[in-house]
Order: C-alpha cells, then sequence, then structure tokens
C-alpha cells in the first residue's frame, strides 16, 4: 500500500509529516487531508475571526501530488432594533 505524508500549514506556518500514513490511493489521500482541515477549522474558529490552512499530499518519493487549502472567516454581523 503507499505512503501519503501530510504537510501542515496553518496561518503562515509549515508542520511537516515526518512518518505518512498507509492508504490504499491518492483519492483515500485526499479525503483523510479534508477530514483533517474540517477539525482544525473547528478547533481554531472560536479562538480568532480569521484563519487560513492547508495540507499538502506528498508520495514517499518527495513528489507533491495535491494541496488542499481552507480559509474560513467570523464576521459578527450586530443588528440593534429600535
Amino acid at each position: 500500500m503507499p505512503r501519503y505524508f501530510f504537510d501542515l500549514s496553518s496561518n503562515g506556518e509549515t508542520l511537516p509529516d515526518p512518518e505518512g500514513s498507509e492508504l490504499p490511493n491518492l483519492e483515500s489521500a485526499e479525503d483523510e487531508a479534508a477530514k483533517t482541515l474540517l477539525e482544525i477549522a473547528r478547533e481554531k474558529l472560536p479562538d480568532g475571526t480569521y484563519h487560513e490552512a492547508g495540507i499538502q499530499v506528498g508520495d514517499e518519493a518527495g513528489n507533491q501530488l495535491a494541496q488542499i487549502v481552507v480559509k474560513f472567516e467570523l464576521n459578527r454581523i450586530v443588528r440593534i432594533r429600535q
């Protein structure tokens, strides 16, 4: 089974994945990256109003195969009734 590496970038900081994960194919790796980014979104958005995170999916040879980026922003709209 192929091994895929998931290098995370979060608000400009990059965290390489030194171990990787064995998955059946690139589509499975892309799904795993998307799920991870959704988890990050749930955790980080309450801490602020803007966050950008991405994951680059690579193979054992060091080739970059896919990149998934998520940007989320919280805009509070306050309407005052008189």
